[in-house]
């Protein structure tokens, strides 16, 4: 079975039904009743500040863990949190005599977890006002190395005017666990400062869950921008091909036709007007050697012979009609 992760990510991330599941899952794999135990704490923070409920969670595991887990100074420590855990006055006195040898040491053990105890559940029980607006706290804690760094936690109530110390003192409690570590670094060592940060909800929308499971899912900004450039090539390599189709001169047919012209008009003579017509003709300014011969008539070697066939066609025929004739029975359109 794979490894059920139970960080910060998770813990402070996921939704109550799935983080419920992932805890039972982790216990299962592990046995650590000291992590658990924690995470449980750590969860009644959240339920404190979040407007989400996060309370009584997974109580069967704690219930377990209290009843027949070795003690240990964790569990004693943290044990008053889950009071309400058990059934009846005389369940929770088993789980007393269980982990400390006296009242006195029971007493000792949880004197200041009892007022975080009742802090956690005065702000528990404040409902969050209806919002447009969502709150994220946005928290500074130093780790055990001294070191500076920011924790945001998402969707949390509004933060009354005047109230602000208590939220401080909720957060404060972080500082008692030992399970957020960073390359054994442990998170959480000294609480600094925080501030509620408000941002607007503009539109939301939720699919049903059958859309969900047949639906991909929504693209990451790296996605959407790899997807962007993607779609801008396809257009650049589009609009290069258009540009390289609508320059191409002639097709094969078309061809084939230019090359019967040029062996033609090879052997046609060429007087000034007929220069002219050569000189505006696509076809003629495509092909190298009839741009040349038009250029320069005089290099034409045609015989005497050629010439007075010229000329006698000339008299019989318009010379500009001729060409345009030639030329448009080639091409087909005549």
């Amino acid at each position: 079975m794979k490894e059920a992760v139970l960080g910060k990510r998770q813990i402070f991330g996921m939704l109550r039904k799935s983080l419920e599941k992932r805890v039972i899952q982790r216990y299962e794999q592990t046995r650590n009743a000291a992590e658990i135990v924690e995470t449980a704490v750590a969860l009644l923070i959240r339920d404190a500040l979040s407007v989400v409920d996060f309370s009584f969670m997974f109580p069967e595991v704690i219930r377990e863990i209290y009843l027949t887990a070795k003690p240990d100074d964790c569990l004693r420590r943290h044990c008053v949190y889950f009071q309400n855990y058990f059934s009846g006055e005389e369940e929770w006195q088993t789980v007393i005599h269980r982990l400390f040898k006296s009242k006195e040491e029971y007493h000792e053990f949880t004197k200041e977890t009892c007022l975080y105890r009742e802090l956690l559940e005065k702000k528990a029980l404040e409902t969050a006002e209806k919002s447009d607006f969502q709150f994220d706290l946005v928290s500074i804690f130093k780790d055990t190395n001294g070191k500076r760094y920011t924790w945001t936690l998402r969707d949390t109530k509004r933060v009354s005017r005047g109230l602000e110390g208590e939220t401080a003192e909720v957060l404060e409690i972080l500082t008692t666990l030992t399970i957020f570590q960073a390359s054994g670094v442990r998170r959480f060592a000294e609480y600094v400062k925080f501030k509620s940060v408000l941002s607007s909800i503009d539109a939301w929308h939720e699919a049903d869950p059958e859309e969900q499971e047949e639906s991909p899912a929504l693209e990451s900004t790296e996605d959407r921008q790899q997807t962007s450039v993607q779609t801008e090539q396809k257009e650049l390599t589009s609009k290069s091909s258009n540009e390289r189709i609508n320059q191409k001169p002639l097709d094969q047919g078309t061809a084939d036709q230019a090359d019967k012209l040029r062996s033609l008009l090879e052997n046609l003579p060429l007087s000034e007007g007929s220069t002219k017509a050569f000189a505006n003709n696509p076809i003629a300014a495509k092909s190298p050697h009839i741009k040349k011969t038009a250029e320069n008539p005089q290099e034409s070697q045609t015989s005497n012979r050629r010439l007075d066939k010229a000329e006698e066609h000339s008299k019989q025929v318009p010379e500009k009609k001729s060409w345009e004739y030639t030329i448009k029975k080639l091409l087909g359109k005549v």
